[in-house]
């Protein structure tokens, strides 16, 4: 019974059992991209009436992250601290995006070019923030972006369908998606893994 109980109180708490990567970790798993500074909403939006049910942020500055606030997305090779994820290589995006898409929910991404000055203060807002509880995915994401320029017009909210409404709203926005049909969450990784053995 005890241990239910504990269970129960870091579920709804927002914690996770993971290993809180070391500072040597993240320094050895460090991408710089070679694409333009950048800021993506990655949004895991349900097919059913259209609506994001998930918010996370690619983050591409002198390095690129996964800020995944409340997020369940783990993967062996990809240190994290907090609600980010370091050495997010386009590998590792696909790996991110594959795990959610599937015949529920497509992602979405919504791409903004920024000076990577502002991409580095947002990163640095991103790590002051530590975890987040479970459901606070879009307050995390608006909160840590909506101090710079061009999202200032982000506002803080609940609700990811609210914050993918507003990026739609900022001046120069590219927009992709991906459309997977898997019956629940794709660990691609492992299924390659068992293809190379």
């Amino acid at each position: 019974m005890r241990l239910f109980l504990v269970l129960t109180v870091f579920t709804l708490s927002g914690c996770e059992f993971y290993r809180e990567a070391s500072p040597e970790d993240i320094s050895r798993a460090v991408y710089s991209s070679a694409e333009p500074a950048s800021i993506t909403l990655i949004s895991m939006v349900k097919n059913r009436d259209d609506r994001s049910a998930h918010s996370a942020l690619l983050i591409n500055g002198s390095q690129q992250v996964l800020y995944d606030p409340a997020g369940t997305f783990q993967h062996p090779d990809l240190p994290r601290s907090g609600d980010i994820h370091y050495g997010v290589t386009p590998r590792f995006l696909d790996y991110y995006e594959k795990y959610h898409a599937r015949f529920s929910h497509y992602v979405q991404s919504q791409t903004v070019e920024v000076d990577q000055a502002t991409a580095n203060r947002i990163l640095a807002n991103a790590q002051a923030k530590g975890k987040s509880p479970k459901m606070f995915c879009a307050v995390a994401v608006a909160d840590v972006i909506n101090s710079e320029d061009p999202f200032r017009g982000v506002n803080v909210t609940m609700f990811p369908e609210g914050l993918r409404r507003d990026f739609a709203e900022i001046p120069g926005v590219q927009d992709s998606f991906v459309y997977e049909y898997d019956e629940g969450q794709n660990r691609a990784w492992e299924t390659e893994t068992a293809a190379v053995n």
